[in-house]
């Protein structure tokens, strides 16, 4: 079939600037940022990425504002949940210690990622649904295994919806989770913010924490807030409309975290009571409260005020139950005072009901940030301490006593409390990841790309070549027999495969050059090595002509084994790419203004790499997420867009939204 291009003034303006228009956002895998101003004065976006060549992952493009050696932990990894306005393919993510994608998929709208331990099992665990109910959520909590694969998904009981702020697994392999649902009761003793006192038949935002059985979802045991604590000893007052009508309850208690100890009891964290409650596992009275208008304790006078937190999250027990970290964001929104936000480390005498403050974890002054809401703290193995900032793009590891080490950005600084980009939570743990997908292979030229999304025990990637389309599939069938993945064993089919080159794993995804001297082999593939030199996986063979125009891409999340095929474009779509680019002049012609003047800084290196390649251009890609979204976008220099098309959010915020983001949680 053959297409008859006629070149308009608008297609002609659109083929040119379309790939100038988007060369600052797609060139990868460069690495993060560092102490770039530029980065955080929104000049590489409101979400700053990296994309990849052999992949439609997108990664997280990170600024290190302080590092420290002590901060890297080989095997240690970040775990977040970039959302907001800006992040247009929110899910639970993964970084190495230097700031690179280790592990993405998007699930949408993802909170609280984190390992746990579950029966002697570590499990990558997140919750993911709907937080379109303003600080709350309706969703399910995800526990996956080491490959990646969804070991437990479950709601909350009772058909109550699962709450978005707590997915916590306790000593005794069960679950904490929080709800929130809309509920009756008598506010006429509560007066708003203008003097007028609420209804008798009045509504609430009730909130509750369940303890469930995650084998069998079984509720063990739940809490409700309004049936142990008084309305007026909330420190949110109820605000105007507030509590008249379901469809605006009155938020009184708000809670965010909870925890159990050795004795079976809990430590629930209220947002709107500025305090820590202390609750019995079996009867759900209110044994003690730390902070707040009825604070039980006593401040140690040497070590300074330890009561004085407020609208704090994510208070966890410490030390055998003797002490308790929290993030004190001392900030509550729009309108309230913008205090420094900081981690409390915490000795509690639970017996004497003394408080001493043991550790404050302040960022340094030019650094200085306060979170109107959100926030985590957790205690590394390394003697660290991890603070993530939630409502900012920014999280910060410090030393035990409190110096900062490490400050991290994952998003511009300038942005920082506007809702365009943030993360509940930040965590760091030792994750081993062995995903049951192949590795994503891309050939162009003389230059191949290799990712394989969530392994974290590749160091180096081998690069093979064969004549046979069918050696890679005979190989494999070998190799499953064998129980074998090792290449280059005895035997008919093993003996097609021949080594070209290998080289170290670079970042997520690793650019290997390929010798002129490989030109006798029509097929390659890659090849995923361990420390020890042995094969995890192999990728699917892709079709090689160093003299095509078009880049080959073989996914390893497709169904089917299309042994040396590919996917590749073909110039017939370069009218597509014209109509397409028309449109993309007028959306990213914003991206232009801000980024021009960075263009030649961020892609000098890359742009020469590129020219001993040729042109690269933009071939079809697969992602099994993205099924039913495929783009087959070609000409011009660059990679293909199929990433940015279809979900990316243009345009600002309608008030309502706005408001919502301002105000959630």
């Amino acid at each position: 079939m053959t297409m008859t291009l006629t070149l308009t003034p608008g297609l002609f303006f659109s083929l040119i600037l379309t790939p100038l228009l988007f060369l600052p956002c797609i060139l990868a895998d460069e690495g993060p940022y560092n102490q770039s101003q530029l980065y955080d004065q929104g000049r590489m976006g409101s979400w700053p990425t990296e994309l990849y060549r052999s992949t439609t992952a997108i990664g997280l493009a990170v600024n290190w504002v302080q590092t420290s050696p002590r901060c890297q932990d080989a095997g240690e990894y970040y775990l977040l949940a970039p959302r907001g306005a800006s992040v247009h393919r929110p899910g639970p993510m993964i970084l190495d210690h230097g700031g690179h994608l280790v592990w993405t998929r998007a699930y949408g709208q993802t909170y609280n990622v984190d390992v746990q331990r579950y029966r002697g099992q570590d499990y990558l665990t997140f919750w993911v649904g709907s937080d379109a109910d303003v600080g709350h959520g309706r969703g399910t909590y995800f526990m996956l295994d080491s490959s990646y694969q969804e070991a437990y998904t479950f709601p909350a009981a009772r058909n109550r919806p699962g709450d978005l702020h707590e997915f916590h697994i306790t000593r005794d392999d069960t679950a904490l989770l929080t709800s929130y649902d809309r509920r009756r009761a008598d506010l006429s003793r509560v007066p708003d913010e203008t003097g007028q006192a609420g209804p008798v038949d009045g509504w609430i935002w009730e909130g509750t924490f369940q303890e469930l059985d995650i084998a069998t979802g079984r509720l063990l045991f739940e809490w409700r807030a309004s049936e142990h604590f008084a309305f007026e000893d909330v420190v949110r007052g109820r605000e105007a409309g507030q509590g008249v009508s379901a469809a605006e309850p009155w938020d009184f208690f708000h809670i965010n975290s909870v925890d159990k100890d050795r004795r079976g009891n809990y430590l629930v964290s209220a947002r709107y009571t500025n305090c820590l409650s202390y609750v019995d596992g079996r009867t759900g009275e209110i044994l003690w409260r730390l902070g707040g208008k009825r604070n039980n304790f006593t401040d140690s006078a040497e070590s300074g005020p330890a009561t004085n937190f407020t609208w704090q999250h994510h208070a966890r027990f410490r030390d055998n139950d003797t002490a308790i970290t929290l993030f004190d964001n001392a900030s509550r929104g729009v309108g309230a005072p913008a205090r420094t936000s900081r981690g409390l480390y915490l000795d509690v005498n639970q017996t004497d009901l003394t408080v001493r403050l043991r550790h404050e974890y302040w960022n340094t002054p030019d650094q200085a940030l306060s979170s109107q809401s959100q926030g985590s703290l957790q205690l590394l193995a390394n003697g660290n301490v991890l603070v993530g900032y939630g409502w900012n793009a920014a999280w910060t590891e410090f030393s035990r006593e409190g110096e900062p080490l490490c400050q991290v950005h994952f998003g511009p600084q300038r942005e920082f409390g506007l809702g365009n980009i943030l993360s509940y939570r930040v965590f760091k743990h030792p994750w081993r990841g062995a995903p049951r997908s192949r590795p994503d292979f891309e050939v162009y030229r003389y230059r191949a790309a290799a990712s394989w999304n969530g392994a974290t025990e590749v160091v180096a990637w081998g690069l093979e070549g064969t004549d046979d389309a069918s050696a890679g599939q005979q190989q494999q069938q070998q190799q499953q027999q064998q129980g074998n993945l090792e290449s280059g064993g005895e035997g008919g089919s093993a003996a097609a495969l021949a080594r070209v080159t290998t080289v170290p794993k670079v970042g997520f995804e690793t650019v290997i050059p390929i010798p002129e001297d490989a030109r006798e082999y029509r097929y390659l593939r890659v090849l995923a090595l361990n420390a020890s030199g042995h094969v995890l996986s192999a990728s699917k063979l892709a079709r090689w002509d160093p003299a095509a125009e078009e880049a080959v891409v073989v996914s390893g999340t497709e169904e089917g084994d299309d042994y040396g095929l590919g996917r590749f474009g073909t110039r017939e779509r370069v009218a597509v790419a014209g109509l397409l680019g028309c449109a993309l002049v007028l959306v990213v012609g914003v991206c232009l203004l801000r980024r021009f003047g960075v263009l030649f800084r961020r892609t000098a290196l890359r742009r020469v790499d590129d020219r001993k390649r040729g042109g690269f251009r933009r071939s079809k890609r697969w992602d099994a997420e993205d099924e039913g979204r495929l783009s087959d976008v070609e000409g011009g220099e660059g990679v293909e867009l199929s990433s940015l098309l279809g979900q990316h959010r243009v345009g600002p915020l309608s008030d309502r939204e706005g408001e919502e983001y301002r105000s959630r949680n």
